[in-house]
């Protein structure tokens, strides 16, 4: 993914996080069972990523302390979408793009249970998302492999990398741009 966003800031969305850029910026990240969403608003230039990865917050509302927002894809989105309430975005304007979601390694043969975390985080963005009333532009979620994304927020572009095993070890294969979406 060399020479992508060139001479914009840079910034590693780690897991748990939101970023909301109001100047242009190039988000990474990296994702396995956790999600990414995505809002970009291209009459204004401005775009919102999470990087979610449990999909319900309301177990973590019993405990005595306020969870973190963007920990729960749930919270993460429901605060994009007050984000761009907040700053003038109509949400029919709204281009949303999610991502993420694999099952990886670890529960191969039990997909489809409570234990599958990368399913269960989809499932719950989009029960959000078509709860508010907005579509998924794009989508690349599921299977067993993760993701390395870029995502321009002034542009809306997002640029998506397959990770192999090799790749989480530190090889890029090659420097395929991967593929932008």
């Amino acid at each position: 993914m060399k020479g992508l966003g060139q001479g914009l800031p840079k910034v590693f969305l780690q897991t748990g996080d939101c970023f909301f850029g109001v100047q242009p910026t190039l988000v990474t990240t990296v994702l396995g069972s956790c999600v990414a969403a995505t809002m970009h608003a291209p009459k204004m230039g401005l775009g919102t990523i999470c990087h979610a990865f449990l999909p319900d917050s309301s177990d973590a509302k019993r405990g005595s302390s306020e969870p973190q927002i963007c920990r729960f894809v749930d919270t993460a989105l429901q605060n994009m979408l007050e984000t761009m309430d907040k700053v003038g975005v109509p949400r029919r304007d709204l281009v949303i793009k999610l991502f993420g979601g694999s099952s990886g390694i670890a529960v191969r043969g039990m997909e489809y249970t409570s234990f599958d975390i990368g399913r269960r985080n989809v499932e719950m963005a989009r029960k959000l998302l078509r709860f508010a009333r907005l579509e998924i532009a794009v989508q690349d979620v599921g299977g067993n492999q993760g993701r390395k994304l870029m995502f321009n927020t002034h542009s809306g572009e997002v640029w998506l990398k397959r990770l192999n095993q090799t790749m989480f070890e530190g090889q890029d294969n090659g420097g395929n741009p991967g593929t932008k979406l």
